[in-house]
């Protein structure tokens, strides 16, 4: 069954509630329906982190998870992670897998919340195609500004190593918070994101960017789509974008697969650079064959994650 009931909210979000809920780990979704009838279990608890700290900011909650140890005295790197529509803060780090990795590395990982709509639903106001289905006011990049300017203030942080993660309505909300204040970021990683056919990005400094999309995603088309008749870029378009903005010069480079989705098997994972962007920036679209809107990340995947955002903090 769907996460919720009503005629009207089931015309207006059918196309998503179905997958996502498989990864946002609400209480109550064991199983959820996609338009395809797709059958998907939850992958992963809400249960909070006991070493987690949650923080407010403008009265909205982030949890902060601070590793157990830090390289003496000198600023560590800040990976901020946003949730899928109807998420929660929590899960989404231990959907990307990244708090041992925190631990191992020395990172601190800030997981803000999105605000609430009128159905009970998490969302972000991250573009007309998803997910603010209500017409909320909400400032949801202004928000994720002042997360980032509060924990660069109080936790040590390199302002040359704050790095944006996002999946689905998150990875929406990144693409929107690089293009909005890119001098805060220094590279984002969108999984099973886009951005509005008709948006308009015009970054005050390039911005690296790491764009995911499986292959079979049903909720986020790989080749691009339309949510309530409001269409959103594919994935190839969107890194297309990227470039230009990043003024990339450089052609296709791939790299060497490696296996990302433990529900697809063998090395399903192909990634592909462009380089000589502005800043010494990159764009990178990794995409995985067969894989789906909720993908079964491997540490394999984490690692490759985290080691290609530090690998593209700013210069300098």
């Amino acid at each position: 069954m769907l996460c919720g009931s009503g005629h009207e909210r089931g015309v207006r979000r059918s196309w998503v509630v179905g997958l996502t809920c498989a990864l946002v780990l609400l209480a109550g979704c064991g199983t959820a329906t996609a338009p395809q009838q797709t059958q998907l279990s939850n992958p992963a608890s809400q249960a909070v982190d006991p070493s987690a700290t949650t923080i407010q900011v403008g009265g909205r909650p982030v949890l902060l998870y601070i590793p157990a140890s830090r390289p003496s005295g000198a600023p560590t790197a800040l990976i901020v992670v946003l949730h899928g529509y109807t998420g929660n803060a929590a899960g989404v780090v231990e959907f990307f897998g990244l708090r041992p990795l925190a631990d191992q590395r020395g990172f601190v990982i800030a997981a803000p919340q999105g605000t609430t709509d009128g159905q009970g639903d998490t969302f972000w106001n991250a573009s007309r195609a998803c997910c603010n289905f209500q017409g909320s006011g909400v400032d949801d990049s202004g928000f994720l500004s002042r997360v980032i300017a509060t924990v660069v203030a109080t936790q040590r942080i390199d302002p040359a190593r704050v790095y944006v993660v996002g999946h689905s309505n998150g990875a929406f909300m990144a693409h929107t918070f690089a293009c909005q204040h890119a001098d805060q970021v220094a590279a984002i990683a969108s999984l099973a994101g886009a951005m509005d056919v008709d948006a308009s990005c015009d970054p005050s400094e390039p911005v690296s960017v790491l764009q995911v999309h499986g292959s079979a995603d049903e909720a986020i088309l790989v080749n691009g789509g339309e949510i309530n008749a409001r269409p959103y870029t594919s994935a190839a378009t969107t890194v297309a974008r990227w470039r230009g903005a990043d003024g990339c010069s450089g052609d296709a480079r791939p790299g060497p697969r490696f296996d990302a989705d433990a529900n697809v098997p063998g090395d399903d994972l192909t990634p592909t650079t462009w380089t000589g962007c502005r800043g010494g920036t990159e764009v990178a679209l990794w995409t995985i064959a067969g894989g789906s809107h909720v993908p079964a990340l491997t540490p394999a995947f984490s690692a490759a994650l985290v080691d290609w955002l530090e690998a593209h903090h700013r210069a300098g």
